[in-house]
């Protein structure tokens, strides 16, 4: 399953390959990538399936929970609509186990009305993230996210790496985060721990040390203010508080 995450696509030429070379169906996590592309072809497209999420906080959110699935697929597309259906084609005849996962005609109803400002919105996220990386790149002391050759990303966060030794752990990073915050500026931290320091997978026996990069990301990224509304004051002020926070520790 390739996520693409913070809105950056992941390399779906590569990825199909693989895919065909094993005889492995692709599910796409669009969750955060809606209106991405790799190529000329949007993400959820590619692969046997694909994800999305349309919480509030997405590229495309709705004002409560809910999601799609997309595929080219006939066979999939009937069974997950019977799956969606407490597993029944016909009513009061199940088949199948399934879960009771329409979505809400209001949300539905939301979510056509933005779906048309959806272009227009990721252009204006596109926008800032430019901003970001003229005002923070020549910053020492961190690392900015980059845009992957053959894709187009869609910035449902922008996200830096503070470097820090791994020896530090995450402890630069939260003193950025917390002058930040001092300085009322609102930061985030995504994924604070990796997956396989999950209690839900301890039995696996993959401690600390295990996926030594995934280790030393998470305890380095944090993300800034990105909406298609932020100002180029405001934004300027986020870069001037995170260089003083980086001069600060």
């Amino acid at each position: 399953m390739p996520v693409h995450l913070f809105g950056r696509p992941v390399d779906m030429e590569r990825v199909m390959a693989i895919a065909q070379d094993h005889n492995l169906p692709v599910i796409e996590d669009c969750a955060q990538s809606t209106g991405a592309t790799w190529g000329d072809r949007k993400v959820g497209s590619i692969g046997q399936m694909g994800c999305f999420s349309f919480f509030p906080t997405k590229n495309l959110g709705g004002c409560g929970d809910g999601g799609a699935l997309t595929t080219n697929d006939p066979e999939i597309a009937a069974t997950v609509r019977m799956l969606r259906e407490h597993g029944s084609r016909t009513r009061y005849y199940h088949e199948a186990i399934g879960v009771n996962s329409r979505l809400d005609a209001v949300q539905a109803a939301i979510l056509q009305i933005k779906l048309r400002y959806l272009e227009g919105w990721n252009a204006a996220r596109h926008a800032v993230a430019e901003r970001y990386q003229t005002l923070l790149g020549a910053v020492p002391g961190i690392v900015l996210p980059t845009v992957p050759q053959g894709g187009a990303t869609v910035w449902n966060q922008y996200t830096i790496r503070i470097e820090s030794p791994p020896e530090k752990g995450s402890e630069w990073r939260d003193r950025v985060r917390q002058f930040l915050m001092d300085q009322g500026i609102i930061s985030m931290i995504y994924y604070p721990v990796p997956l396989h320091l999950q209690q839900v997978y301890a039995s696996l026996n993959l401690g600390p040390g295990s996926f030594p990069n995934t280790e030393l990301a998470a305890h380095q990224v944090l993300s800034l203010p990105m909406y298609p509304e932020l100002s180029t004051e405001a934004q300027a002020r986020v870069a001037h508080g995170l260089k003083d926070a980086l001069a600060a520790i």
